[in-house]
């Protein structure tokens, strides 16, 4: 007796399944695309395509050989003035930039991470793009099912940030842990003993690498970590960083040094530091991650990582172009450096 699946149209995910691979697998063996693959792989889907009869659809293929020169950028944030985040207006920029050269236009689509119903990825689901570029906050769980979604799509796709370890993604983002571990390390080397570390309250998956480089510099030097001084309770707004600093600093053991997820939040905390009458960086140091435009010229200047932003953003842009040219990346996960910048803060 037929099974299910044997009554309807085998579809590329009932492949996937078969082969126990990637719905993107199973895309690049239909396309022919076998660079993209290891030649076991490649025979399993083989396989699997024969023995469910699975055959393209013609029309379906017609339809997305139209182009719409266009491109999703699609972002998971809950702050309402999302786009005035130093960080994503940079990578939007950069984004944008190609896009423009290229002929391309720029869909911008936003959801907050704990809404109810996800509308996110509709611009790829009602087929109104050639390719999105994603960048999320929110639980780790739910930004990997985002993913999953979009892979299963067929529509390519550059994920911001996220360290996933997926040669079927696209991703680009920056060595957060390890210059993390520099900030750190330097800190440590100034004499520093008693750490806060100060964030927002939803996971980005920066935060998380920074958080991650901080505490493996900590355990590497014996240094104690105080948990109560760890605080995730702010959007990305300098306000933020205020209020966690001076909670920070009226605890027992004080800090004498804050390690903040972000310059803004980084501008935030000297601010609260110095309404408690304590002098940056005598009393306490302060760091931050991204060295915008205007870190340099705070009072004091900040100790920080300098972010390739921009730089991220057209990197992503040009893979994206690319592989809709048909060309195969270098490599699927694009790596860029920090910098360690050490000014009057810390």
């Amino acid at each position: 007796m037929p099974s299910e699946r044997d009554k309807r149209r085998a579809t590329l995910r009932d492949v996937a399944e078969h082969a126990g691979v990637s719905v993107q697998t199973v895309s690049n063996t239909v396309r022919e695309r076998h660079d993209l693959m290891r030649p076991g792989t490649r025979e399993r889907v083989e396989r699997a395509l024969r023995e469910l009869g699975y055959h393209p659809n013609s029309a379906a293929r017609g339809l997305r050989s139209s182009r719409t020169q266009t491109f999703a950028f699609l972002i998971l944030d809950e702050a309402p003035s999302f786009l005035a985040d130093p960080l994503t207006d940079l990578l939007v920029a950069g984004v944008a930039d190609i896009a423009r050269d290229r002929g391309y236009e720029l869909l911008l689509k936003a959801e907050r991470p704990l809404s109810e119903r996800s509308s996110l990825l509709s611009p790829v689901l009602e087929g109104r793009v050639d390719g999105a570029f994603v960048l999320m906050s929110g639980d780790p769980r739910m930004r990997l099912e985002h993913v999953t979604r979009l892979k299963a799509l067929e529509v390519p796709f550059v994920v911001f940030d996220e360290v996933l370890d997926d040669p079927d993604v696209l991703s680009v983002r920056t060595n957060e842990r390890e210059t993390a571990r520099a900030l750190t390390e330097h800190l440590i080397g100034a004499g520093h003993e008693v750490f806060a570390f100060v964030a927002a309250r939803l996971p980005w998956a920066v935060v998380e690498q920074r958080h991650l480089g901080h505490r493996e510099a900590l355990s590497a030097a014996g240094v104690p970590v105080h948990p109560e001084l760890e605080r995730f309770e702010a959007t990305w707004q300098a306000d933020g960083g205020e209020f966690m600093a001076e909670a920070v600093l009226r605890s027992s053991p004080r800090p004498t040094a804050i390690v903040c997820g972000s310059d803004v939040l980084a501008i935030g905390a000297v601010h609260g530091a110095k309404g408690l009458g304590l002098r940056v960086p005598d009393d306490v140091a302060v760091a931050g991650f991204d060295d915008f435009a205007f870190s340099a010229y705070v009072d004091p200047p900040l100790t920080t990582v300098r972010v390739a932003g921009y730089e991220m953003g057209r990197a992503a842009a040009e893979m994206l172009v690319g592989v809709l040219g048909g060309r195969s990346p270098a490599t699927n996960d694009v790596v860029l450096p920090n910098e360690l910048i050490v000014r009057a803060s810390a």
